[in-house]
């Protein structure tokens, strides 16, 4: 109209102050919002990261597990060895022993023999021990007693010679047992502790992740819309531009409409809503954001002996697992086992294994839900008598942190306080203290656990109102909720 009609100078100086508006005040507020939102992007991407830089610190502590694993299994084992050797000194003795003790016994009866043709010749009635044709008669077999009760005397010598080596080759083996038991068990705690913290570290990986890629999903869907608003609104005041700066420059002059000035001039600035935003050449730039992918997860780690860096650890074999018991004991010395005789005799056995505490293999995670929003605790339409009541809030910081409530999977109820124990993220403060049962100051995530332990879910903005007097006076602070209509989202 001002190009039709021309413009006094009021207008122009109007049109020419809006220029001014526009340039130094509007366009660097737009801006700075997409600046500001490149770095929120950078910032919530960052933390993939941090993510990384905290596996790599874990996989420090899961390197140095293993290899107290890897050390434990070879002093086991070569305890296990030592202990075969032992073992087999002290079969080697007693089957020895054995054959010691049936050589006395065999002499010891030709003994017995012998004594008995004495015993016939010596004490049957009427033996008259005086005269001349006994006592040559005595003579021979005297003398095949005497010879004989020195070689039973001999293998008795022998034998008892042989018992107290038996001995202490049994002690020997005893005490080599316990010790490779202590070694066993050793092992078997050490084995326990990497598998934990393989567990640990990879339960810990995979819940970050799904959350840092939670947070930066639903940061660049609400992003990507605040960019394409911008830049419609930049290219709108490009166009308004163009048509201020035309009536600045004709100074009030009304254009010619018979030969079709004023379409000319609107049809010249109408141009500008055709504009490459993100050209260097026409556009600005700073308005087109950049959105880096989410990195994929790292490759699984070489071996359990190179948990360096950037991997995922691999979970290993514990303890009383087939696995285990094959890498562990496959190769161990056979044990003797029953039935026992003189030319199998026994050595100690190995003590059964002691398993670990049951661990849940971690896997990859979704989380669907897009964190972020806070309200009021108690939405009655009067909260506070009109005054401090908290609107539906973004918060755009992953750490951002507010309080619990839980409503009922059927919508029928709210919950504020005695949620089921067992959260070990909730670290009680001066409020908390005071409000016994309650949960105050958790993240999103948090907030999500607490309502899924108890059986219930994150509430709904509409359902605030049912949780007023619940307790924890949680009216009047800011708690989480569940935003699922979309229509919330691009009205806030």
């Amino acid at each position: 109209m001002f190009l039709k009609n021309g413009a006094t100078p009021d207008v122009v100086e109007f049109a020419d102050s809006t220029l001014n508006e526009i340039e130094s005040i509007v366009i660097p507020a737009i801006i700075n919002e997409s600046e500001s939102d490149q770095r929120f992007i950078n910032s919530l991407h960052s933390r993939f990261e941090d993510i990384l830089m905290a596996l790599a610190l874990d996989n420090q502590e899961v390197h140095q597990l293993n290899a107290e694993e890897t050390a434990a299994s070879e002093a086991h084992k070569g305890c296990r060895d030592t202990e075969g050797g032992k073992c087999t000194n002290k079969r080697t003795c007693e089957m020895e022993l054995y054959h010691l003790w049936t050589v006395w016994v065999t002499e010891e009866e030709e003994l017995r023999q012998i004594h008995a043709t004495i015993d016939g010749h010596f004490c049957p009635p009427g033996s008259n021990g005086t005269l001349h044709q006994f006592r040559v008669q005595a003579v021979g077999p005297m003398e095949l007693y005497m010879a004989q009760k020195v070689v039973v005397d001999e293998a008795e010598r022998v034998y008892d010679i042989k018992v107290p080596v038996c001995t202490d080759h049994h002690s020997a083996l005893d005490s080599q047992s316990n010790m490779c038991n202590a070694a066993q068990t050793a092992l078997e705690e050490k084995a326990c502790a990497h598998a934990q913290k393989i567990n640990d570290v990879l339960s810990t990986y995979y819940t970050d992740h799904a959350q840092a890629s939670s947070a930066y999903n639903c940061a660049v869907e609400e992003i990507m819309q605040l960019e394409m608003d911008r830049k419609r609104e930049w290219v709108t005041l490009q166009v308004v531009n163009c048509l201020l700066n035309r009536v600045h420059e004709f100074n009030g002059r009304p254009c010619d409409t018979e030969t079709g000035e004023v379409d000319e001039q609107v049809a010249f600035c109408e141009e500008h809503h055709g504009l490459e935003v993100c050209s260097n050449e026409e556009g600005e730039p700073r308005l087109c954001l950049n959105y880096p992918p989410i990195p994929q997860h790292p490759p699984n780690c070489a071996s359990r002996h190179e948990v360096t860096g950037r991997c995922l650890p691999v979970q290993q074999p514990v303890p009383c697992n087939p696995d285990w018991e094959e890498q562990e004991y496959g190769a161990l010395p056979v044990v003797p086992v029953p039935p026992f005789s003189s030319s199998n005799p026994g050595c100690n056995a190995y003590p059964e294994c002691s398993s670990c505490a049951a661990l849940e293999a971690p896997h990859p995670i979704v989380i669907d839900s897009c964190p972020g929003y806070t309200v009021d605790g108690c939405d009655n339409g009067n909260d506070n008598n009109g005054a401090g009541e908290i609107p539906l809030t973004y918060v755009r910081n992953v750490e951002g942190t507010a309080d619990v409530r839980c409503c009922s999977i059927d919508g029928t109820s709210c919950q504020s306080q005695d949620f089921p124990t067992g959260i070990d993220f909730i670290t009680p403060n001066a409020e908390a203290n005071t409000h016994e049962g309650c949960i105050f100051g958790v993240t999103y995530q948090e907030a999500l656990t607490v309502c899924h332990t108890a059986g219930m879910r994150i509430c709904g903005q509409d359902e605030m109102h049912m949780c007023c007097g619940t307790g924890c006076w949680h009216n009047h602070h800011a708690v989480w909720v569940d935003i699922t209509d979309q229509s919330v989202l691009e009205q806030d």
